[in-house]
């Protein structure tokens, strides 16, 4: 809790300490955000090695399909983000063959992939012909076809559909081959080109195929496909993909101490394999467009079941690889297993998402639930957010059928991820066999909460709390997408001097938010006091690309999810990415000023003044990945790092500005780089002196507000500038963030996997 005056401030040795314990104390929340399971299948019969795609032409349709224990492939269709499914035959929820269910028998190892064209391919084996076969919907999962059958001793496909062109690859008497074909639109496919038997992969298997944004494609597969390893994983190289060039000699990417049939406590029947995954950065405005990584799972001691999930990459679609990169953040002891790992990359922001199954907090080390993250393409390798448990069960093997099976799935697009597993915990309470049964399970990630509010009082996507208070327009967040939101503050007088902000000790004057602008996919939306600058108590202005808008409940379409609504006195915007913001507005009457809490949720993005704070450092990422460094000892060096290298680096320009101005202004006119003074007086330009209101009043204004932070947060404001406005706004906030910041920190180096919140 802040102080009252400056004359109560600590001393400094006593303030460094306080603030670096209440640094290291700072509670540990997620960046990624999962909903509520849905059991997807609710049938009998052993559901597990399924297979997600997302729709790239309709971000709301996704189609599943698993192994299941009775006849043909488990298949199911959602076309509202995966909260409610459909099934191709409704009688018995299963497909092979291209009539829905009533084909051949399908065995087993589905794989999915939808191409931009709207193209869904599904490949399986057919274990009544020994054939890979391959299926193509051109109506989202509702009807099927068959496109292509390959004969042969077979095993572990994996299909591919991108940059016009779709490759199945799998194992053929013992080794690697592939075939690929030209896809021009949607339901045009050409022929498949000759088999190719790729070099050096005899007694490869287990493995994944992507497709470089240049149409090369990369396949891996392990090696020896049995024992406990070590083993090796191998990938091979088609520069030209469908050219005349086939692929070239197998390179070796990395070692591995888990073998084809690695026998851990949570699959002890089964066994794993390192279950090695291929994805491409494929966003062209990423900083490593065109970047491949490799996902698999390690063994930090052979035979130890302390499995690791790592990643490396390649800038050379892996010819050559990087260090390997440790993907969970469990402790290293006690031991537990990590294992089949999955990776998918959003070719709208170049991120990249990474789920498995997670038996850390078993004691027994058999029990898992699975559980994800995310890494930006912003910094220069791989840096991976907290890990969250997505499952809301744990799930243990029971030693039926093939357990957990060889692999589980993942796909990511525009904002949101969807692994699915085979899960036993009956979470849902909707399994017909209870906890003895697998059926299949998914849900919806997405990006954290982050919050601008009040004063302003930061909160950022990895749940850090700290004051903010220059004056001008900043950054609040970017997106490599170029989605973007930026905030203005204006500078305020007051006379009752703020102590210590807990986070850092600082204790300066104060602004506030009073506007608001974003970019929403190809438009640009601002929500800000009349820019004729003269106060206008009716309301906040809302403009649509510099035009005028009148914000309604039935809202304004934007395109590609896209959407800006009325909200109270506010607005809502919904943006492509999957990214939600409120603006809350306040009208200050005595001053004759608006106010604003911004707060933001479901976002991939990662930097700007509310974005990510990496490890080693106490503030938010600068553009370009750069940081400010540790909290430096002194309190004047920490002002300085905040408001000078750091504001100024977030600042807005005249170039990159997204707020609609009056003529003859611009964002200049807005920016008080002198602001906030590091020592009162607290004299603001055009801002009149407010009466401020003492503590108990303030404390019982803001009773009704129950998150702990947000709660001082309120107390704070209400106190120091005597506008007890601030508490409608605060309960506003708290509604649509669901109370998310009532959070008791956790001890220094807290390591238990962080449970999800969905506002």
């Amino acid at each position: 809790m802040r102080k009252n005056t400056f004359a109560s401030l600590l001393t400094l040795p006593a303030l460094v300490v306080s603030a670096a314990f209440l640094l290291a104390s700072l509670p540990a929340q997620a960046q990624v955000v999962g909903g509520t399971d849905v059991n997807l299948s609710q049938k009998t019969g052993a559901d597990s090695e399924c297979a997600i795609a997302k729709d790239p032409t309709n971000k709301m349709r996704l189609f599943a399909a698993c192994n299941t224990g009775t006849a043909g492939l488990f298949a199911a269709r959602s076309t509202n983000l995966g909260a409610t499914w459909t099934y191709p035959d409704p009688s018995d929820k299963t497909i092979a063959d291209g009539d829905a269910g009533q084909g051949p028998t399908a065995c087993c190892d589905p794989t999915l992939a939808w191409d931009d064209f709207g193209n869904l391919f599904i490949t399986y084996i057919n274990s009544s012909v020994n054939a890979i076969v391959t299926l193509l919907s051109t109506d989202a999962g509702l009807t099927f076809t068959t496109l292509a059958s390959f004969s042969g001793s077979v095993d572990q496909p994996t299909v591919v559909a991108n940059s016009g062109a779709v490759w199945i690859v799998w194992n053929q008497s013992g080794s690697m081959v592939a075939r690929g074909a030209a896809v021009t639109g949607l339901g045009t496919v050409g022929a498949f080109g000759a088999l190719q038997a790729i070099p050096g992969t005899s007694n490869c298997s287990f493995g994944d195929v992507a497709i470089a944004p240049s149409g090369a494609v990369v396949q891996v597969c392990q090696t020896p496909t049995g024992g406990q390893g070590p083993g090796t994983l191998l990938v091979n190289i088609d520069a030209d993909g469908l050219g005349a060039g086939n692929f070239g000699a197998a390179i070796t990417a990395t070692t591995t101490n888990v073998g084809g049939f690695d026998f851990i406590p949570a699959q002890n029947s089964r066994s794993v394999d390192a279950e090695a995954g291929l994805a491409f950065d494929r966003f062209s405005l990423s900083p490593h467009f065109g970047r491949l990584y490799l996902v698999y799972t390690d063994e930090v001691v052979n035979e130890s079941n302390d499995t690791d999930i790592m990643v490396r990459f390649s800038d050379n679609n892996g010819s050559t690889w990087s260090a390997p990169i440790r993907v969970n953040d469990d402790p290293a002891s006690p031991i537990r297993s990590q294992f089949l790992p999955k990776i998918s990359s959003n070719k709208l922001s170049g991120n990249i998402a990474v789920c498995w199954h997670d038996a850390r907090a078993s004691a027994s080390n058999t029990a898992m639930r699975e559980t994800c993250t995310i890494s930006t393409p912003a910094t220069a390798s791989p840096s991976f957010l907290p890990n969250v448990a997505i499952s809301d069960g744990a799930s243990t093997s029971n030693g039926a059928g093939v357990e957990f099976g060889d692999y589980a799935g993942l796909t990511y697009f525009q904002g949101r991820f969807h692994p699915i597993w085979g899960d036993t915990s009956n979470s849902t309470s909707n399994n017909p066999n209870g906890t003895a049964n697998f059926d299949a399970y998914t849900d919806v990630i997405s990006g954290g909460a982050a919050a601008n509010e009040g004063d302003p009082h930061l909160t950022t996507v990895n749940g850090i709390h700290y004051d903010f208070q220059s004056a001008g327009e900043f950054v609040s967040l970017r997106d490599s997408d170029q989605t973007e939101i930026q905030t203005r503050q204006t500078a305020i007088t007051t006379t009752f001097n703020p102590g210590p902000d807990p986070y850092d000790g600082l204790a300066t004057c104060v602004s506030l938010n009073t506007a608001v602008a974003a970019r929403v996919g190809s438009h640009r939306v601002t929500f800000q006091p009349n820019i004729n600058g003269v106060p206008d108590p009716s309301g906040l202005q809302l403009r649509v690309d510099g035009v005028l808008t009148t914000p309604t409940l039935a809202g304004l379409d934007l395109g590609d999810g896209g959407r800006v609504t009325k909200d109270g006195d506010g607005i809502r915007i919904d943006f492509p990415n999957g990214t939600v913001l409120y603006a809350i507005p306040g009208w200050w009457a005595s001053q004759s000023k608006w106010y604003l809490n911004v707060d933001v949720f479901h976002t991939p993005a990662l930097e700007g003044i509310l974005g990510r704070i990496p490890a080693g450092t106490w503030l938010p990422a600068l553009p370009g990945g750069a940081t400010v460094g540790p909290m430096p000892a002194t309190l004047h060096q920490r002002y300085l790092d905040l408001y000078t290298t750091f504001a100024d680096a977030w600042r807005v320009t005249s170039t990159t500005s997204l707020f609609d101005y009056a003529p003859g202004t611009s964002t200049a006119t807005f920016t008080l780089k002198s602001w906030p003074s590091e020592n009162p007086p607290c004299v603001a330009p055009q801002s009149p002196e407010p009466k401020p209101i003492d503590r108990d009043t303030a404390v019982k204004l803001c009773a009704p507000i129950t998150g702990r932070a947000r709660n001082a947060d309120c107390v704070f404001d209400v106190q120091i500038t005597g506008e007890p406005g601030f508490v409608d706004i605060f309960l506003h906030s708290q509604e649509v963030n669901g109370d998310p910041l009532t959070v008791d920190p956790g001890p220094t180096g807290e390591a238990a996997v962080i449970e999800k919140k969905d506002p």
